[in-house]
This record gives structure tokens, sequence and C-alpha cells, in this order.
């Protein structure tokens, strides 16, 4: 062996091994085991994974969620959501010849304070007029509007990787004109990640102990 390539099996022997998990939006679910050298090399990590990885829903492989690493203990390194975005692939495949694709993008400020852009798209069964376009861009501001004040920064992620809120701008929408489909597209945090509360799992059964006494 070359002492070159002793010197770099050395360094990967040297390196820990860290467990990562997601964020209290996603149930804390394992994300897998990545190589440091020491913590403080895993701080500000992001992760990019499918939610299908955490889910094994086939449905959802076009889902790409990406989570930042903001606390490391022992062995353990905690996330805090910071994006997710559908494929490009998955995209292309709804717009079809003879449809509209209509979209809205909104600066949103969750319930508890958390900064938010949100990205959704329409898309209609048919050419719509341009009267009907902006019909259907205002309900789609207005949900993502109004859910934002509804719900914290962990639901209202929840609520647009389900498509909770898809499915609200697709019944108020569909009023308008019959919608092929509606999907949240993208979200980017705009507050700093390590500025947003963390939530790990220890506090939360911590927490969850307190109220059941």
């Amino acid at each position: 062996m070359s002492k070159l390539s002793k010197v770099a099996r050395d360094k990967w022997a040297a390196k820990k091994w860290f467990t990562v998990y997601a964020s209290q939006a996603f149930g804390f679910a394992e994300l897998g085991v990545i190589p440091a050298n020491s913590e403080k090399h895993l701080l500000g990590r992001v992760m990019e994974v499918s939610f299908y990885d955490i889910t094994k829903d086939v449905s959802q492989l076009p889902i790409k969620l990406k989570f930042q690493i903001v606390k490391v203990d022992g062995d353990k390194a905690y996330t805090q959501f910071k994006g997710f975005e559908l494929s490009g692939d998955y995209i292309r495949s709804l717009v079809r010849r003879g449809t509209t694709r209509i979209d809205a993008i909104v600066n949103i400020v969750t319930k508890d304070g958390v900064k938010l852009r949100v990205m959704a798209m329409t898309i209609t069964m048919h050419r719509v007029k341009t009267s009907q376009e902006k019909a259907i861009r205002r309900i789609m501001t207005e949900v993502l509007l109004e859910k934002a004040s509804q719900l914290t920064f962990d639901e209202y992620v929840q609520e647009s990787v389900l498509g909770i809120i898809a499915q609200e701008i697709f019944n108020r929408a569909k009023k308008i004109y019959p919608i092929k489909k509606v999907e949240v597209r993208k979200i980017k945090v705009l507050t700093p990640t390590f500025q947003i509360p963390l939530k790990t799992s220890e506090t939360s059964q911590e927490q969850s102990n307190v109220h059941s006494t």
C-alpha cells in the first residue's frame, strides 16, 4: 500500500459517524448516517433527500426535501427544515398543450413568526381567459396567506408537503374554472435556520411527559 493510500485510509478511519434526524415536522425520521471529523464540521451541513426516503411511498419521489444540521448531541445530528421543491420532470409532466399554468409566489410569516417564500401552481383543464387566470391567482394567494396566519412553521410545512394546502386551493379555484392539478411546488425558508427554535425527539418526549403528569 502506498503512503498516500495509507494516509487516506487513516483519515477515513479517524472520522466519527453521526446519525442525522429530520425536523419535528417529519417526525424526527432518520435521514442517514454520515461521517465527519468532529461535531463542528457537521453544523450547517445541508442534506437533501426525497420524501420517499421517509415515507417509502413511491408517489412522494418527486418531493425533494432539504434539512440543515443545527445541533449535534453525541452521535446524533439534529436538523431544521430548510426547504423543499418538486422535481422539474414532475412539473413538466403536469403541463400539457391546451392547459394554463398559473403561478403564485408569496412571502408569508407563519403563526410562530417564521418567514417563508411559498411558490404554488395551478394547472387548468383547458386554456383560460386572463380574467379567470387573475381570479385563480388571487385565490391561491389568499389561501397561502390565510394558512400562514393559522398554522405554525411545522404545521405549514406539513400541510404543504402533504398536499392539504393545495387541496384547499383546488376546492376554491374550481368554482372559477375546472382544475386539473394544484401543487405547492417550492418552499424556501427565509428566516435563518439557526434562529428557528429547535425541537428534538428528546425535548418533545420531555414535554409529553410533563403534560401527562
